[in-house]
């Protein structure tokens, strides 16, 4: 039924209080951690993740760049002009120039096609800190910009348990957490993803921060078949991260869900560890309900410590440290 002339008055109103209550709250929590993050040369963090729950959208800093998403909703597809009024308004609040604001459209949990949805050609690159590390970032290509920044204290455990020890990558995306333990010194690395072109993004990362070298291997693989032949191979890591999509399909490759399928993705991985190996696991996937009892393995979940502060207003991730114990057989 068509909408009235009051209902689109009301609805424009609606708009115009939901824009002035986002710049106002993206404005304070600038305020409040910009200068902090400044402080330790991070330059891409979040400022709004549907703190105000009328308004479902998400905003990031990128070195001054806006990228602003809307959880897409029934709702919102009603009202033309919704995302960019948002963005606008977010953008005016902190001073960025519209060519430097990058809108996005989220589906919260898509149920079919690859994670990382391409949406044009290569977009605008942009070199982002992380504290003594550089990362490249793509901000219209993909849904995701290749960093995972409410990882960052993630990759700082990583990196801190890295000196020496041979580290796995699985599902590694464009390298930052190899990057990390490259600069923690680790002996040698692995980094295993079925595309190429993140391949190529992880090697760029890793000689923009002057540490590629031949002892770190990218290997084009799905990780399952990945896991097999190196298990048949006898070969084995003393450090993991293992960070797999929530869902996946396409490509060849058996369809993935996280809830349904981790445990027997951990116990393959657990299978190429050293003893007393360690193994973050980690899952963006919203209905996760984990199945960890009984693994060759000491579980602790650690996610308090690996949220920053920044993305505490929602979890957005959940991750354990696995410790694996010998086989008792």
């Amino acid at each position: 039924m068509p909408r009235t002339a009051r209902e689109r008055r009301t609805e424009r109103m609606d708009v115009a209080r939901q824009a002035e209550m986002l710049a106002n709250r993206v404005r304070k929590t600038f305020r409040r951690l910009g200068p902090r993050f400044e402080r330790r040369r991070i330059g891409a963090f979040r400022l709004f993740d549907r703190d105000i729950p009328e308004i479902r959208a998400v905003v990031d800093w990128y070195e001054g760049h806006l990228v602003i998403a809307e959880y897409v909703r029934r709702q919102t597809d009603e009202l033309p002009g919704w995302l960019p009024t948002m963005a606008r308004a977010a953008a005016a609040a902190l001073d960025v120039p519209p060519e430097r604001v990058h809108l996005r459209r989220r589906r919260t949990r898509p149920a079919s096609g690859p994670r990382y949805e391409r949406l044009g050609a290569r977009g605008r690159r942009l070199e982002v800190r992380e504290g003594d590390l550089r990362f490249v970032i793509d901000l219209d290509a993909h849904l995701d910009t290749g960093l995972f920044a409410d990882h960052r204290e993630t990759r700082a455990r990583l990196r801190a348990e890295s000196r020496e020890r041979r580290f796995l990558n699985l599902f590694g995306y464009t390298g930052t957490f190899t990057c990390a333990a490259a600069a923690g010194g680790a002996a040698a690395t692995t980094t295993v993803d079925r595309s190429a072109t993140y391949l190529r993004r992880a090697r760029e990362n890793l000689e923009r921060n002057r540490l590629w070298s031949p002892r770190h291997e990218l290997v084009r693989a799905d990780v399952e078949p990945f896991l097999e032949r190196a298990r048949r191979a006898g070969r084995t890591w003393d450090l993991c991260l293992l960070d797999p999509p929530s869902f996946s399909t396409g490509r060849g490759a058996p369809p993935f869900d996280a809830l349904r399928d981790h445990r027997a993705l951990i116990e393959r991985t657990l299978a190429v560890l050293a003893p007393s190996g360690v193994l973050y696991f980690s899952t963006n996937h919203q209905r996760f309900v984990p199945r960890l009892a009984g693994l060759p393995a000491e579980v602790l979940e650690i996610t308090d410590e690996t949220i920053p502060e920044d993305y505490r207003n929602r979890t957005v991730h959940r991750c354990w440290r696995l410790v694996s114990v010998p086989s008792r057989r």
